[in-house]
């Protein structure tokens, strides 16, 4: 039997999601759509727009085209922007902060999603440390 490209579409984006251990909440505000919307969408419950399909490659860090592709691909695609295999360089500074610090920033924010914050610190190259 032929799967659907919404199926398939479905399938790839929660696999992608549950690889990296986040909720339906957390994909839902990183690409800013609904928690509900991403169930139906993971569920194929939902003919998705290209719009969305964009916001949501864009949140899981992917190509569109990595998303739609029928085939696996042979290695993972690069994220939007990159240039590929780079010549070795000095090992880049990653910002750090301790743990006990980003909570005392959580508190002070109001910050109530810690996964949120920790990914978003993540993408900015900053550590948080034990």
């Amino acid at each position: 039997m032929i799967e659907s490209a919404r199926k398939r579409l479905a399938q790839r984006i929660r696999l992608l999601r549950t690889n990296r251990g986040w909720s339906q909440e957390v994909l839902a505000e990183l690409s800013g759509l609904n928690r509900s919307y991403i169930g139906a969408i993971e569920r194929a419950e939902h003919n998705i727009g290209l719009d969305n399909i964009e916001r949501i490659a864009h949140a899981l860090e992917t190509s569109v085209r990595h998303l739609v592709d029928e085939e696996e691909p042979r290695q993972h695609p690069l994220p939007p922007g990159a240039r590929g295999p780079q010549p070795a360089a000095a090992p880049a500074r990653q910002a750090v902060v301790h743990r006990r610090i980003f909570l005392e920033l959580l508190e002070q924010c109001g910050q109530q999603r810690r996964d949120l914050v920790l990914i978003y610190l993540e993408r900015c190259g900053v550590k948080v440390l034990d």
